[in-house]
């Protein structure tokens, strides 16, 4: 069973004393026979290379390890397979609310490519989440200026990012990224939507207004944009 992958998650401590952190991590192995009983594991790195020296277990011990026959036939570099694992991970002590071990896997995706989108939203979310409100706006102003973000084929991430921007009331720099949003698929009722309560929010009522119209001209039976339009319409 030459050069079988497997996984395991495992948890690495960060810092030392009465600060130190817990985390999990996801790592992946070569396992190579060694015997009729026994297998030798390597850590991979990202680029897939057994690092160190390698562990000899008894077959028994795998049990802990889960198999992954198809890791190679995956067609992502190995690098962003690496990145998009520290980013779901990231995204998983999120939503537990653990700021602190969802921030050193974001951080350690952004240390492979800093301007990774999703890497660079989870982290503004997670240091606007423990209170950061500045060094948030930083990481979101530095978001809204890479070129990258505004590829049509990223459209899911610059609507949920306009999101998160309202969500902070960061309201100008949520219209600024809708309105460079529109400009990239103009037929997408959603993206007018959003920017609607977003110059809402701001104050811009009459703006509102019409992007709202402009998302039930493109979508007549947009039922979200009807019922708030008939909230925010003078009477």
């Amino acid at each position: 069973m030459e050069g079988e992958i497997y996984f395991k998650q495992e948890e690495i401590k960060l810092g030392c004393g009465s600060t130190a952190k817990s985390t999990v991590v996801d790592n992946y192995y070569q396992v190579v026979e060694v015997g009729e009983d026994h297998v030798e594991i390597h850590l991979l790195d990202f680029s897939d290379r057994p690092v160190g020296k390698g562990s000899i277990l008894h077959k028994d011990k795998l049990k802990e390890y889960i198999p992954c026959p198809d890791y190679f036939n995956n067609k992502k570099k190995p690098g962003e397979l690496l990145i998009e694992r520290h980013i779901q991970s990231g995204d998983q002590h999120f939503e537990k609310r653990e700021f602190f071990s969802a921030e050193f896997e974001y951080d350690r995706a952004l240390s492979m490519n800093q301007n990774h989108l999703k890497a660079n939203l989870g982290k503004g979310r997670t240091l606007f989440a423990r209170g950061e409100k500045e060094a948030a706006k930083k990481v979101f102003s530095r978001l809204s200026q890479l070129d990258t973000l505004y590829d049509k084929e990223n459209k899911h991430i610059f609507n949920e990012f306009g999101i998160e921007l309202r969500k902070k009331k960061m309201f100008q720099e949520a219209i600024s990224n809708y309105l460079k949003a529109v400009s990239i698929d103009p037929k997408d009722e959603v993206l007018y939507y959003n920017l609607g309560r977003a110059c809402y929010e701001e104050g811009k009522r009459e703006e509102a207004i019409d992007h709202l119209n402009h998302a039930l001209t493109i979508k007549p039976d947009f039922n979200e944009a009807e019922e708030f339009l008939s909230k925010i319409r003078p009477s």
